[in-house]
């Protein structure tokens, strides 16, 4: 059952808090949607720790910031079977957040992938997860930053075509 039969595209990034990579990747895409699709696509975040209000972490944020992208004004957002349901595409972090998005959302099951596994012709992934930069340093983060991004950009084509397909009425000929 989905909640979301409106013609805007909605696309959920999870992690655990909320504060590092689901921001940083939520962040991304939007700076990387081109301007004809942004009006079309609402992206979200949202972590499995249940935490809401809180900043994204400052090394985050300058990660962010040098690719391109302002998540200064993030807060976190707890994620709820609402939120969830909404989506017409999840991609969780790791392994451990697309088990939990599995068990918890069973229903959501064919919209729940791994960033790194999504679109990968059924090629397997050699570290199929994103690891958490929380307490890392700021190389780090970059390092986090760097992989969410060139992630995003091997799954941009692809996420076009399902966009365009569902909002096609929507755009001008």
């Amino acid at each position: 059952m989905k909640v979301n039969d409106s013609k805007s595209y909605r696309i959920l990034f999870v992690c655990t808090g909320n504060s590092c990579r689901s921001p940083m990747a939520e962040g991304l895409l939007k700076s990387k949607l081109s301007q004809e699709l942004r009006d079309h696509v609402i992206v979200r975040s949202a972590g499995t720790l249940g935490l809401s209000g809180n900043r994204a972490t400052p090394f985050a944020i300058v990660a962010a910031q040098n690719k391109g992208s302002d998540i200064s004004k993030h807060r976190s957002r707890a994620l709820t079977e609402r939120l969830v349901m909404e989506s017409d595409i999840i991609f969780a972090m790791d392994e451990g957040h697309r088990r939990f998005l599995q068990n918890e959302f069973p229903q959501a099951k064919e919209n729940i992938f791994l960033l790194k596994e999504f679109n990968t012709n059924g090629s397997k992934v050699e570290f199929p997860s994103i690891e958490d930069p929380i307490g890392g340093s700021m190389r780090i983060y970059d390092l986090i930053a760097n992989e969410i991004n060139d992630e995003i950009e091997r799954i941009l084509p692809t996420l076009t075509r399902l966009i365009r397909t569902k909002i096609s009425d929507n755009l001008p000929n």
